[in-house]
């Protein structure tokens, strides 16, 4: 990885000395980037603003392929390497949890769910403290899709979407009105705090339900959705579920 990284550093080196004629060469060698410390090694390196390569989200990226690319909400924040859906409902959103085949652990602590764990280009969780940010800067709609172990799809959209601060236990502050082919899952959780295995915010007595449900989520009393819980096809409370 070492290497491939200094390989990719090299030809970025190259690029930047052209930035201003090749801005799209430089994007994708950027995606190769998929670590906040490939970024930071890249910055080092080249001298580069990340500012004039970046966008500050999906919906303000023009290119309608799907793919990795440098996200920057404002020029306060620091910018990270995204996938952005930009086929699904009309393209322009940005995916912050991705499960797939379960090759990745989702029963985590606090601190891990505050940073973000996994990999781009795998199963991952981007992170609360993002989501946070990404959330207060202007408004967003939240998408969730749906397939279960048989193939079969459902969706369920909300027409809006916030997550409050670290003060705040990063609690759901809005979630606006419900369509789709999937239950209202989340329903009953609006302002709710989010609830890790080592954080019990949930608001179900003598019990905290990322421990009962092995997950961590915006539980009301466990509730009707658990999207972080254990990848089984099982019907059971620990399983991932809507």
């Amino acid at each position: 990885m070492s290497q491939a990284i200094g390989q990719n550093l090299t030809a970025l080196q190259t690029e930047t000395n052209k930035a201003n004629e090749n801005q799209d060469q430089l994007r994708r060698e950027l995606q190769k980037l998929t670590t906040k410390q490939d970024l930071d090694l890249f910055m080092i390196n080249s001298g580069l603003n990340l500012r004039t390569v970046s966008f500050p989200s999906c919906k303000k990226n023009p290119s309608k392929r799907s793919g990795k690319y440098i996200i920057q909400p404002t020029e306060d924040d620091e910018p990270f390497v995204g996938y952005c859906e930009q086929t699904a409902f009309g393209g322009g959103w940005l995916v912050f949890q991705y499960r797939y085949d379960g090759s990745m652990n989702f029963y985590r602590n606090w601190t891990e769910y505050r940073n973000g764990f996994g990999s781009i280009d795998g199963e991952f969780w981007l992170g609360l403290d993002r989501l946070h940010r990404l959330t207060m800067t202007r408004k967003h709609e939240l998408l969730v899709e749906l397939k279960d172990f048989n193939g079969n799809y459902k969706y369920a959209r909300y027409s809006e979407f916030m997550i409050g601060s670290e003060k705040e236990q990063y609690a759901l502050a809005k979630l606006g009105f419900y369509t789709g082919t999937a239950d209202d899952a989340l329903k009953n959780n609006k302002e709710e705090k989010f609830t890790t295995m080592d954080r019990d915010n949930d608001a179900k007595f003598a019990e905290n339900c990322a421990s009962a449900h092995q997950g961590a989520w915006w539980y009301y009393r466990c509730s009707d959705s658990n999207l972080n819980g254990m990848y089984v096809n099982r019907d059971i409370k620990t399983s991932m579920h809507w």
